[in-house]
């Protein structure tokens, strides 16, 4: 497997359900910003489940769950291929069978979990294209600006906790 530009913050490497179409504005829908938000509040939140966990609560969260992607799975019945990527605090790197010009703005949709429906939608402007052996391209893109402080914070969030776990061998 071809390696993935390096990113110069923490990160971790996946293989998730990930697309980008151009962005001519540079900025994403508010709706799909909204949604991004959302949805990173609640990857960001705490995860530990204490011992004494109540099993019904258990059960209900499960339900809850459940529903939702269900849900989801409505709105959004395809989802991206599965890409090699590398998400960061404040880059992204992944495979393309397609170069994207140098500067050029583009909306990122990804699943953070290959199994969900759940999709984040990040812009993002291109730093790096490099064609590799293989007849595709390796890909970095800036996520500076992107999001807004509380967004941003919430994703950093999210990527600190999948880099230790990627650390730890999760």
């Amino acid at each position: 497997m071809n390696s993935l530009p390096a990113l110069d913050s923490a990160s971790f490497d996946a293989h998730l359900p990930f697309a980008v179409e151009p962005l001519p504005d540079g900025q994403c829908p508010s709706r799909l910003e909204r949604q991004t938000r959302l949805a990173l509040q609640v990857m960001a939140a705490p995860t530990e489940t204490p011992e004494d966990a109540n099993p019904l609560l258990q059960r209900l969260e499960a339900k809850i769950d459940l529903a939702l992607e269900m849900a989801l799975l409505g709105q959004h019945p395809e989802r991206p291929p599965l890409t090699h990527c590398r998400l960061g605090l404040n880059a992204i790197a992944w495979q393309s069978p397609e170069p994207y010009p140098v500067g050029s703005c583009v909306q990122v949709s990804l699943c953070p979990n290959p199994d969900s429906a759940l999709l984040l939608y990040l812009a993002a402007r291109i730093q790096s294209c490099k064609q590799n052996g293989a007849g595709g391209y390796q890909l970095s893109a800036s996520l500076d600006g992107s999001l807004d402080d509380a967004t941003h914070r919430l994703w950093e969030r999210w990527v600190f906790r999948r880099h230790r776990r990627a650390i730890n061998g999760y």
